[in-house]
């Protein structure tokens, strides 16, 4: 084993810094093959790390730190250093011969570089890591150093940074700790006009410890810094989207919302948002959706397509459910293409869906790398070239023979843009209460419609006029899932399309057991609110809100969705549009309904 140290290369420009904390076999195993001066910041080790550095490696620098401070650890030791530049490491990487020499040179060259991101080979096998693919295909453009691309992350093992560049933007910090450290220093950094750059030349090599914690950890803790980085640095729209986006990933988001909670009074005071341009970069930066497509037989060809039709269909972790419900689409008599929207599923949904049908024209597969809610709807809308549009969820199916029903009525009637059609419960096929309302709805309706006039309608068991759909814009991205509905069809009723049930369109509803029923209740009272307050009077909001709040259960999910839509009390008001007459007579006319509907009640 060879010592690192100054003796090897002068004069020394590089400082290695490595943040460490019980892991003391790995640092007696790897420290030996730094190539430069190395300072190690023990995290308040129980197992002896210093003592046993300081014996295999008395040239190397130890710093004690009384208590455990994560990634800040490294900004104590960049502090400490003396060279231009810092080269970091964990207790279980290193960087490859000839890589930080070249490094220098890279810095040298280019002065407002501040980060060069290398490339990580993992293991005994050296298996290149797939993050390198992911900085090698950063969309931000080329790098002044002309080997990569520009960054706007990194990834803390594998960067070398500009030890005066580092320090203007604090280093690494208290708030955000670890693991995810490294996107606020990336921010402020791009936001300071510093360069960051990927140089593939340029290799770490990372034993991972058999010490690093569970996966589900790291996840929910990567969730939370992400949190809290994004409350420093970004809109607040786009705190309330990380916050969405955590409700919506289940338990781990939560549990990463809670541990955020206490730091975030931290965080607010370190408030500091970033530059336009940083965040155009960051837009930029954003997954990508895939589509998975085959071609459509032409018109006319042996088993074509329906060629007025198509199916949506959004879907969550629900795999199991959303096979079954395909497979009883892609059967169905009328052959609608079917649009498929996974939500980021985290259980293989888009994964068994691209396998069990590429190749097959009838499904679009639209892989979302986020949880988008019923604003997915809208994402499949794009790929959707047909005059007419069903939607189900992944635990719906529509009868044989409905759809074509759906058309017959909407080509007859070219003021109609939505049927909504009657829901079987499943097993069984049993009537589903909101059937009733549905039959007997109040709404006076011209008299030209082929069924019952509706003031709203169910997004799972209705077919729309794909003009009527973007004329409105879609649902809204604001209500994100649970009764966003009402909104749109206000707004369909205000455009002048009309709304109404067919009973004989019949739709098959076989409720998943793989849902949140207090979330979508907590959702649907904040939705149910902020439809009110955007869009009735202020008589008929305050009557309606009274009678919403009064039906409703008095517990924790209650108060939370309450206290949801108070706070987008500031955005309501902007945007707030109250109906016109015409249109506010017919949720006047559904009020007594709503009041006394047993379908509608917001319990779970």
């Amino acid at each position: 084993m060879t010592e690192p140290g100054p003796a090897r290369r002068r004069p020394e420009r590089t400082t290695v810094v490595v943040a460490t904390r019980n892991r003391r076999e790995e640092l007696l195993t790897y420290l030996g093959h730094h190539e430069a001066p190395v300072i190690v910041v023990d995290n308040a080790s129980t197992d002896g790390s210093p003592e046993a550095i300081e014996s295999a490696f008395p040239g190397v620098r130890v710093i004690r730190l009384t208590l455990n401070r994560g990634a800040e650890a490294r900004t104590v030791g960049a502090r400490l250093a003396e060279t231009e530049f810092i080269a970091f490491a964990d207790d279980d990487s290193w960087w490859s011969p000839g890589a930080l020499r070249r490094g220098e040179e890279l810095f040298t060259d280019h002065p407002r570089l501040g980060l060069l991101a290398g490339s990580i080979a993992v293991g005994p096998d050296e298996v290149p890591d797939p993050i390198n693919a992911e900085l090698a295909d950063s969309p931000l453009g080329p790098a002044s150093t002309g080997g990569g691309p520009r960054l706007l992350g990194f990834v803390a093992c594998a960067a070398m940074v500009r030890r005066s560049a580092f320090l203007e933007v604090g280093g690494f910090d208290s708030v955000v700790r670890f693991p995810g450290e490294e996107e606020r220093v990336a921010l402020d950094l791009a936001a300071a006009g510093w360069e960051l750059a990927y140089a593939p030349e340029l290799w770490v090599h990372h034993h991972p410890s058999a010490l690093r914690e569970p996966t589900e950890t790291r996840q929910r803790d990567l969730l939370r810094s992400r949190l809290l980085t994004t409350v420093m640095r970004r809109p607040w729209a786009a705190v309330g989207l990380e916050v969405r986006m955590a409700t919506a990933a289940g338990s781990r988001g939560w549990r990463a919302l809670a541990a955020a909670l206490p730091r975030v009074p931290a965080a607010v005071r370190r408030r500091r948002l970033v530059p336009v341009a940083v965040e155009t970069d960051l837009a930029r930066l954003l997954p990508q959706v895939t589509v998975t497509a085959t071609p459509a037989p032409p018109p006319g060809a042996p088993e074509s397509l329906h060629p007025r039709l198509s199916v949506v269909m959004i879907t969550y972790n629900r795999r199991t459910e959303a096979l079954q419900s395909l497979e009883r689409l892609t059967s169905l008599p009328e052959r609608p293409r079917v649009v498929v929207v996974d939500n980021g599923s985290s259980d293989g949904t888009a994964p068994a869906i691209r396998e069990r049908y590429s190749g097959d024209p009838r499904v679009v597969l639209v892989a979302s790398p986020e949880n988008l809610g019923a604003v997915g709807r809208n994402l499949a809308m794009e790929q959707v070239t047909t005059e007419f549009v069903a939607f189900c969820d992944d635990d719906t199916w529509w009868e044989r023979g409905a759809l074509d029903l759906a058309v017959a009525a909407l080509s007859a009637h070219p003021l109609l843009g939505v049927v909504t059609g009657r829901i079987l419960v499943e097993p069984g096929g049993r009537e589903d209460p909101i059937n009733a309302e549905l039959l007997h709805s109040p709404v006076q309706g011209p008299e030209w419609l082929p069924g019952p006039a509706l003031g709203s309608f169910l997004a799972g068991a209705s077919v729309m006029r794909a003009a009527a759909f973007r004329e409105v814009g879609g649902f809204s991205p604001r209500l994100w899932l649970g009764g966003e509905e009402e909104l749109m069809a206000a707004d369909l009723a205000t455009a002048g399309w009309e709304l109404c049930h067919l009973p004989e369109v019949l739709v098959h509803h076989q409720a998943s057991t793989v849902r949140d029923p207090h979330l979508r209740r907590r959702h649907g009272l904040r939705n149910t609110l902020w439809f009110i307050w955007l869009r009735r009077p202020v008589g008929a909001a305050v009557r309606r809100t009274r009678d919403v709040l009064s039906t409703a259960p008095r517990d924790r999910t209650t108060a939370a969705g309450i206290t949801d839509a108070l706070a987008g009390a500031g955005w309501v008001l902007r945007e707030r549009r109250v109906l016109s007459p015409r249109v506010e007579q017919r949720f006047l006319a559904l009020e007594d309904s709503q009041r006394r509907s047993t379908a509608r009640q917001y319990v779970s």
